[in-house]
């Protein structure tokens, strides 16, 4: 299985690992002792954020490989330009201009919506925004996925 085609998977894994990293970080509590400042995170973020380097460090782990078998195809982990953007040929140049333009269209549309949604006087808790955000970034990220997935070789 080509890594590039699982990519977006990946970035859902990360973006559910993310959300039990905010819901810990949003259940802990800051105070401030004579100079310092004590800060308790919820145990959930803690295995969270371990989860996070552990998973981190596994895709490190095969994007090496990957660019050890395929020198030609290298992958970058830690880049601006997303990795599953595959422009090897024209077909995935076409997929992935196909793809991206479904994304667009989708986040033209999923903002604006979300901001109206906040204007509203709802309670919005600190984890509320960042689960709507998490949650924009797993829809891209799916459709983007199911997209490419339809160019498969």
């Amino acid at each position: 299985m080509n890594i590039r085609t699982i990519y977006p998977i990946l970035n859902i894994l990360s973006c559910v690992i993310l959300l039990f990293l905010g819901w810990g970080f949003t259940r802990s509590s800051a105070t401030i002792k004579e100079n310092f400042l004590e800060y308790s995170i919820h145990p959930v973020g803690i295995i969270a954020w371990f989860v996070l380097v552990i998973f981190v460090l596994t895709v490190v782990f095969f994007a090496n490989k990957h660019n050890k078998k395929y020198p030609d195809k290298k992958i970058k982990v830690f880049t601006i330009n997303p990795p599953e953007y595959n422009e090897e040929d024209e077909m995935y140049q076409y997929a992935t201009m196909k793809a991206t333009k479904k994304v667009y269209t989708f986040l033209t549309w999923a903002l604006p919506m979300i901001l109206a949604l906040l204007l509203l006087p709802l309670p919005f808790s600190k984890f509320s925004i960042f689960f709507i955000i998490a949650c924009i970034i797993i829809i891209q990220n799916f459709i983007f996925f199911f997209e490419m997935n339809k160019f498969k070789e």
